[in-house]
């Protein structure tokens, strides 16, 4: 799918230069040794040639954007054939506002990855938190988190992770004076952070069932 997304780009970037010149392209590349030898996606290049098969067909490398990735090396590279007339100005404008378009469609696919990173973890998180939720929070917070423990606490299914962390950290400071201080504090000193945004995950997904 990832392929396919950055291949259409790639295309359609293509056909607003002119005929005799492509874009390929390849992402998170081990070795400089080997990229000529790699097939290259986008453009003329289709996913199936390399730069040495392009050449070998008549196209020189006219310029190359190499960009670190967090596991390997991003190239793009244009190509174009022994044919091709001086460009003008505007074209090289025209080819470097594509250049910062795929550079910035990079960017922001690293960030909807590593986001997509963090909300995977929560949602494992989440299934660990079901067990200690249950086994530890649920007789005093109600199933699904709705109970005022000892009428005397917020229902948790109406708090954020931040609130939640707040709370806890109240009862390991000793800064609660409530009733039921004594009986949150050795629950509150053996969660953490990542546990209870777990548990948080965990009331958010059955509450909005």
């Amino acid at each position: 799918m990832k392929k396919a997304i950055l291949s259409t780009i790639l295309l359609l970037g293509s056909t607003s230069l002119l005929a005799d010149t492509t874009m390929c392209f390849k992402e998170n590349h081990q070795s400089m040794s080997t990229i000529e030898n790699t097939p290259l996606t986008g453009g003329a290049c289709a996913g199936k040639y390399t730069v040495n098969d392009m050449k070998a067909k008549g196209w020189s490398v006219d310029d190359i954007k190499i960009s670190q990735t967090a596991t390997g090396m991003s190239f793009v590279y244009i190509l174009k054939t022994a044919s091709t007339v001086t460009p003008s100005s505007n074209f090289t404008g025209n080819q470097a506002q594509m250049e910062a378009n795929i550079m910035a469609k990079l960017e922001q696919k690293k960030v909807a990855e590593e986001k997509a990173k963090v909300e995977q973890e929560i949602k494992d998180s989440a299934v660990i938190a079901k067990e200690l939720y249950v086994n530890k929070c649920q007789t005093c917070h109600g199933v699904n988190g709705e109970k005022s423990a000892y009428n005397s606490s917020r229902p948790l299914k109406d708090l954020s992770a931040d609130d939640m962390q707040e709370s806890i950290k109240n009862y390991k400071v000793g800064s609660v004076n409530s009733m039921n201080a004594s009986i949150m504090t050795p629950y509150a000193n053996f969660v953490d952070y990542k546990e209870i945004k777990g548990i948080n995950a965990y009331l958010k997904s059955i509450n909005n069932k």
